[in-house]
């Protein structure tokens, strides 16, 4: 039965995509999502169709989507790229070599478990309110969590493969880059994706608490005048960024280390 379905879906790729596991719980979702509104005021659970009927008017009637997330995606790239330079190369570094790890680790554990809303005030008084705390703040929230990912992975490098590598004469430059650097790109590759998260939320409290503008601008307005609707349409596009970034990274991934895709 199982190799008839097979074929079925190999012959009508409609089939294929229809029985796709993430299509079928992504419409089971919305599905239980739309019952559970019927028995709700809109303004305290609005449906799936209120909900798309207010990002069409956001992002099609009025257009003031487009003009927040050109703001918002500003911080972001600007503050998530350099955490991703920094937090790569220092995470990286800390791992191989011992004379940067006591050097640094104290400042990016504390650093970590800071409260970032704590730190707001002296955003606002070193930055002002303009682009500057905000691109702070999505670093500040994100790379921590990259440099402490890439740590781990030069930090767990086997010795067996040091060790191997070095009874074959190998350098302690060779080593860095043909040991520990392929060994390190999985890792990398996660920590981009726990980076970008944080970016995300990084962004969204900066736009919220810092300076008020772009997508958490809107948020505060829909959330202080019970527009729900809005609301949720607005944290929808929040998720797509990161479901888009996420594929993003997952191609990177393939095009620098397609061994692991094939394993």
């Amino acid at each position: 039965m199982a190799q008839t379905q097979i074929q079925q879906t190999t012959r009508f790729p409609v089939l294929g995509w229809l029985f796709n596991p993430r299509v079928l719980s992504l419409v089971g979702l919305i599905v239980l999502w739309w019952l559970a509104s019927l028995t709700q005021p809109e303004y305290f659970l609005p449906g799936p169709q209120a909900v798309f009927r207010s990002l069409w008017e956001v992002a099609v009637v009025t257009g003031d989507l487009w003009t927040a997330l050109r703001l918002s995606i500003m911080s972001l790239l600007i503050g998530g790229g350099l955490a991703l330079l920094v937090g790569i190369l220092l995470g990286v570094l800390m791992g191989a070599q011992r004379t940067v790890e006591h050097a640094f680790d104290l400042y990016v554990n504390g650093l970590y478990v800071a409260p970032v809303s704590a730190l707001t005030p002296l955003l606002i008084f070193w930055f002002g309110i303009d682009l500057a705390p905000r691109v702070a703040t999505v670093f500040i929230f994100s790379a921590p969590e990259i440099i402490i990912t890439c740590y781990q992975g030069a930090k767990n490098t086997p010795r067996t493969f040091v060790e191997v590598a070095r009874a074959f004469g190998a350098t302690d430059r060779e080593i860095f880059w043909k040991v520990i650097i392929p060994h390190e790109i999985p890792y990398i590759v996660t920590a981009i994706r726990l980076g970008l998260g944080r970016a995300i939320k990084g962004m969204v409290l900066a736009e919220l608490v810092v300076s008020t503008t772009g997508l958490g601008e809107l948020i505060d307005w829909y959330s202080h005048n019970f527009y729900t609707a809005s609301l949720v349409a607005i944290l929808l596009v929040l998720m797509l960024i990161g479901v888009l970034g996420t594929a993003l990274v997952r191609h990177f991934e393939i095009a620098v280390a397609p061994w692991r895709e094939t394993s």
